[in-house]
């Protein structure tokens, strides 16, 4: 097969491949489906663009190139809107707009009647190579913040690999007597080595934001799995893993701790009087409360139904005591404005401090309990401090 149809089958299959992967990621994957759309268009433009600088002499037709450059200019804007709204960072619609729209009328107005082929093409290589470095430079620190700090490093090297392609390019057209690396072998296998190098960017670059959407959804799942979907708190599941290596901490460097387990008085009542939409209202602002009290190194979980669970690291029997009259008090300042009713509401809570190496969680957590059990039968909105534990011989 000949080079040259080789290379467009190359660029076709490309431009099918990614086109088929943002529709899927848009459709199925819960992407931003405005984010999908633009990566699309960046993909299809590029593919133009490319295309048309290798059909019928495309390198040497004016038209052709300058058409070819306004395209991939207009690919790489899509690139950098589709980063905008994915990673949810200010847009420059605007901006991007008049970028677009000047390079079109300048190509059309100047270039081609004046027949300037390398001026539009060095002027299209110019805004293409300030878009993309604009979105390295813009996109850096949320990939950083959302993924790690070499993922962001991979795709800021992505941008700057693109843009030395566009110099390439540009040298190229501007200084054709130059014998350049890539031109070695002859112009047209140069020419043709630069428009490769485009395409293998273009797929690696969509090979690093598909692992983006992808690394975004596990993250979610992995969130959903470990949260309470009505009060956003820690649920039952994820306390209890942190609950267990705080009770390895204690075995293995005595590091003590302290569980609290906080339940909502009269919680039923709530339900039976005013609705069960009353009641989501009255966990959600516990839940608010209670995270908002505790400390950062604190973890407040949704133990189950109107029941709350909170870990004190690093806390004695004194801290704890005092922290957990902090968030009984706090509670009993709520108050929810509820069909002309004000809700309010009180919490009883049952504490065990974990200080002996020899405890498990099991144990722990039923002193927990039968404290709570206690503060509810001695009149509610109390904190019961649970017995000492004593092994059993």
């Amino acid at each position: 097969m000949d080079a040259r149809l080789q290379l467009l089958a190359f660029v076709f299959l490309n431009q099918a491949l990614t086109t088929a992967i943002w529709w899927v990621a848009g459709t199925f994957l819960g992407m931003s489906r405005k984010a999908a759309r633009h990566w699309t268009v960046a993909g299809l433009a590029n593919g133009a663009g490319l295309t048309l600088t290798v059909v019928n002499g495309g390198w040497q037709n004016t038209f052709q190139m300058l058409l070819a450059g306004v395209l991939v200019t207009l690919g790489c804007i899509s690139l950098r809107r589709g980063m905008q709204g994915f990673l949810r960072i200010r847009h420059t619609d605007g901006l991007h707009l008049a970028l677009a729209a000047g390079l079109a009328a300048f190509n059309l107005a100047v270039c081609i009647p004046m027949g300037w082929r390398v001026t539009g093409m060095v002027a299209g290589g110019a805004v293409a190579a300030w878009v993309l470095w604009a979105c390295a430079r813009e996109t850096f620190a949320p990939i950083e913040a959302e993924f790690n700090r070499s993922l962001a490093h991979t795709h800021s090297a992505l941008m700057g690999l693109s843009i030395a392609v566009f110099a390439g390019i540009a040298v190229t057209a501007m200084f054709p007597q130059v014998r350049w690396p890539w031109l070695l072998l002859s112009e047209e296998a140069g020419q043709f080595a630069l428009v490769f190098a485009c395409v293998s960017l273009a797929i690696v670059s969509s090979g690093l934001l598909m692992y983006f959407v992808v690394m975004r959804l596990v993250y979610r799942l992995e969130h959903l799995s470990q949260h309470d979907a009505l009060t956003g708190l820690l649920n039952r599941r994820a306390i209890e893993v942190m609950l267990d290596r705080e009770v390895q901490r204690l075995q293995r460097f005595g590091q003590t701790f302290t569980v609290l387990m906080v339940d909502i008085d009269h919680f039923k009542r709530i339900n039976d009087r005013m609705g069960h939409a009353a009641g989501d209202a009255v966990l959600c602002a516990v839940a608010q409360t209670l995270q908002a009290q505790a400390r950062e190194v604190d973890r407040v979980a949704r133990y189950g139904g109107e029941e709350f669970c909170v870990l004190l690291p690093h806390t004695d029997h004194e801290g704890a005591i005092q922290a957990a009259e902090r968030l009984r008090d706090a509670v009993t300042q709520i108050s929810i404005p509820w069909n002309n009713d004000t809700i309010t509401v009180t919490v009883s809570t049952g504490m065990a401090c974990a200080l002996d190496t020899k405890e498990h969680l099991r144990s722990l957590l039923r002193r927990a309990d039968e404290a709570l059990y206690r503060a509810k039968a001695e009149g509610r909105n109390r904190v019961v401090v649970s017995d000492q534990f004593k092994q059993v011989a």
